[in-house]
């Protein structure tokens, strides 16, 4: 496995945002972490920007101090989940016990492990992975959409007063921290029994765009390209290229701004070899 190429764009403002991205070539492990932006009504962390960006930041300290052994992914971030549990309570400025869940941070992520024979995927949320086959074809391997609850009722929140839009992303986001059937990257310590794993044979891999679902808008949301236009102009033309037609786009009248809760989303990718 080899990084070609990163990118990490915040959707507005100044700071890093939301999302982070990782890699370890020799353990052949690469991911990226969207952080759900905050909605709680307080932090409940300090040492980044924002308790979003806070978890995605932990979760990718964990996976590049603790990467993988033969086991798969489940058990894996089992593991890393359960440690990310220990170091959020060790961090927490309050008592995370009696904090309201809905200040409880949480990500979408995914990621690759490029063994000898086989390159596994493994996600929650909605992430995606774009893979290029050795035969041309591209495959888009996500659930986006399907099961992020902010998404299915982003468009009746965006027609509710500021105040009531708040209360219903508390809302959602406390059922996320609390019922284990919405749980993904976080503190929910059945999170780990929702991981989606996808597994082909290395030989049938040729490039991979890992991306969060900021990046992925050029496809699914906006429709500025398909999935095979997309990595090829990944390969051809680079990351950054992509992402500043994205933001090109967003500046427009063309967005349906009901469309999504936020106009602009942080985007975060990796263009990956597999060598």
């Amino acid at each position: 496995m080899r990084v070609i190429e990163s990118l990490n764009w915040p959707g507005k403002g100044a700071g890093t945002g939301d999302d982070r991205f990782g890699y370890d070539e020799a353990a052949g492990t690469a991911w990226v972490m969207d952080g759900a932006t905050d909605v709680g009504p307080f932090r409940v962390f300090d040492r980044e920007e924002s308790d979003a960006a806070w978890v995605a930041q932990a979760l990718t300290n964990l996976l590049i101090a603790s990467p993988p052994g033969e086991e798969g992914g489940g058990p894996y971030f089992e593991r890393i989940l359960e440690d990310l549990r220990k170091t959020a309570q060790k961090k927490a400025r309050v008592d995370l016990s009696t904090a309201p869940p809905a200040t409880w941070p949480i990500a979408a992520g995914m990621w690759l492990h490029a063994k000898q024979d086989t390159v596994e995927c493994a996600w929650l949320g909605d992430c995606v992975a774009l893979i290029q086959r050795t035969d041309g074809s591209v495959e888009v391997i996500t659930t986006v959409y399907e099961d992020d609850l902010e998404t299915k009722t982003s468009r009746r929140l965006n027609t509710l007063s500021p105040e009531e839009r708040q209360k219903g992303l508390q809302d959602i986001r406390a059922k996320q921290n609390t019922d284990a059937k919405w749980a993904v990257f976080g503190l929910h310590p059945e999170a780990h029994r929702n991981l989606k794993t996808y597994v082909l044979q290395k030989s049938d891999c040729a490039n991979v765009v890992l991306m969060t679902d900021g990046f992925w808008r050029l496809v699914e949301l906006y429709k500025l390209m398909s999935p095979g236009e997309l990595m090829e102009r990944a390969l051809s033309e680079g990351l950054e290229a992509l992402a500043r037609d994205l933001r090109q786009f967003e500046k427009g009248d063309a967005v349906d701004a009901s469309a999504r809760i936020k106009r602009a989303d942080d985007a975060c990718a990796l263009l990956i070899a597999c060598d």
